[in-house]
């Protein structure tokens, strides 16, 4: 083999290098900002819903948490961007509405009308909807990422043998995956949904021996999805 062609093999080589790493970084960064939004989101969906439902306590306690929570979420990414937001102009702006409307609602949450506030935190949600439309994220990728953490809780109670803890844990692991059937009602979906909705069963009949062989179950139909919608 010539010289030449040694060195534009290594040349290519280095390239692909170059590219896949790249790739990669760009696949753990968009995850890590879909969980680091999806925890502060959670709180978000909380506080929403319980001032719909007119519990002022209950929302208090979740206001105050999404309000913790955003002003960390915010301060990240105002510096730093990454890669799938990095060329989105509006994503500042974006921030600082949002900002905005968290903290006008607060006498609201505390001592206002709830039904009232309700209304003004709804507007939140079509600034986030628009952000993941114009940065290109799945409504179906946001719901994977946020299942996945609630899913492992589930996974290590079953781990741990432990049928009630199992149990307790299912209603929102359940709900986490309905916002994901919402999006996609594909076969690969429905095995997700068999085998956590076996892995409830197997606790409610005491089955503990054979809950880790289940979750295992779980976690593989789980990542065989991701690996291809997430």
């Amino acid at each position: 083999m010539s010289k030449q062609k040694i060195t534009i093999g290594l040349l290519i080589l280095a390239i692909a290098i170059i590219t896949f790493g790249a790739f990669g970084s760009v696949v753990v960064t968009r995850k890590r900002f879909l969980e680091d939004f999806n925890r502060m989101n959670s709180y978000y969906k909380q506080a929403l819903f319980l001032t719909g439902q007119s519990k002022r306590e209950e929302a208090s306690k979740q206001y105050d948490l999404l309000t913790t929570e955003y002003m960390r979420f915010s301060a990240k990414y105002t510096a730093y961007r990454p890669y799938a937001i990095k060329n989105d102009s509006k994503f500042g702006t974006d921030l600082i509405n949002v900002g905005k409307i968290i903290a006008s609602t607060k006498d609201g949450v505390y001592s206002g009308d709830l039904p009232s506030t309700h209304k003004e935190l709804e507007a939140i949600r079509p600034i986030f909807q628009e952000m993941f439309k114009r940065n290109g994220f799945s409504m179906l990728a946001m719901a994977l990422v946020d299942f996945h953490d609630k899913m492992e809780e589930i996974i290590a109670a079953a781990d741990a043998k432990n049928n009630e803890l199992v149990i307790s844990i299912y209603p929102k692991v359940n709900e986490s995956l309905v916002a994901i059937e919402k999006e996609d009602a594909s076969s690969e979906i429905q095995i997700i949904r068999k085998n956590l909705d076996s892995l409830k069963q197997l606790a409610e009949e005491g089955k503990s021996d054979e809950l880790g062989a289940k979750a295992a179950e779980l976690k593989a139909s789980f990542i065989k999805v991701y690996l291809v919608k997430g």
